[in-house]
């Protein structure tokens, strides 16, 4: 799977149950990633644009970053927690109480 934001705790153990891994994307850059895109191969409920199932061949994709894999990691997770730690070390060292 491919996107630019996190997904549920769901989705994770998804990955983990069924093997899978949730690649990350910079957002805005859609009209750098359509040139990847060789051929549209298929389209499964497509009556939910755009949430829609796309099965394309790509040539010259990436570079990605594996932000939820089948092993329990998860990036988003990761850097969420980090920056709550360095902002309770500002806030303590500038004496504010949190």
């Amino acid at each position: 799977m491919i996107g630019k934001g996190g997904l549920f705790a769901a989705s994770q153990s998804a990955f983990k149950d069924l093997g899978g891994v949730y690649l990350a994307i910079i957002g805005g850059a859609a009209a750098l990633e359509t040139t990847w895109v060789e051929q549209i191969e298929d389209v499964d409920l497509d009556d939910l644009n755009p949430e829609s199932l796309w099965k394309f061949r790509v040539k010259g994709f990436g570079p990605l970053l594996v932000a939820m894999d089948s092993h329990g990691g998860n990036l988003y997770t990761k850097v969420n927690d980090a920056a709550r730690d360095k902002r309770a070390g500002v806030l303590a060292a500038l004496g504010v109480k949190s």
